[in-house]
């Protein structure tokens, strides 16, 4: 089994970045906080600002469980674009679609298209996240 920081650095290595040269601190939790999506994966908070991985969500246990480091790619990729999600979270504040958007097309630069399962999963969630925002504002 692998470390969480070593399935980080995976996903970091699969954006072409160096793990230590973050603009924003790394935080590994294994639940999701009160009041948050029972499937995220990942959240961020400020002052500092910091990224939260959720280490019992299943694309986070595959990655850890894989026999090989940075396998399987799939979960790898997503871990990637999970970063690219949160990243644009710190950079541009709450809005999810485009945070979504962000995180689809760094799934197509990873190679990951809109036929891929990883792709559409993503796709569903920002398409479900879209609707419960929409319902709450009615």
């Amino acid at each position: 089994m692998w470390s969480a920081a070593s399935v980080l650095v995976c996903a970091l290595s699969m954006l072409g970045r160096p793990a230590d040269r973050q603009p924003y601190q790394v935080v590994f939790v294994d639940t999701v906080p009160i009041g948050g999506s029972a499937t995220a994966e990942a959240f961020v908070t400020r002052n500092p600002d910091t990224i939260h991985f959720i280490t019992s969500s299943a694309v986070f246990r595959a990655a850890a469980a894989s026999r090989e480091a940075c396998e399987p790619r799939a979960a790898i990729a997503k871990l990637a674009s999970i970063v690219v999600h949160e990243e644009w979270h710190l950079r541009h504040g709450p809005d999810e679609r485009g945070a979504y958007h962000a995180q689809l097309t760094a799934l197509a630069w990873l190679g990951f298209d809109a036929h891929s399962l990883v792709y559409y999963g993503v796709k569903r969630s920002m398409l479900s996240v879209g609707s419960r925002i929409a319902r709450a504002a009615d």
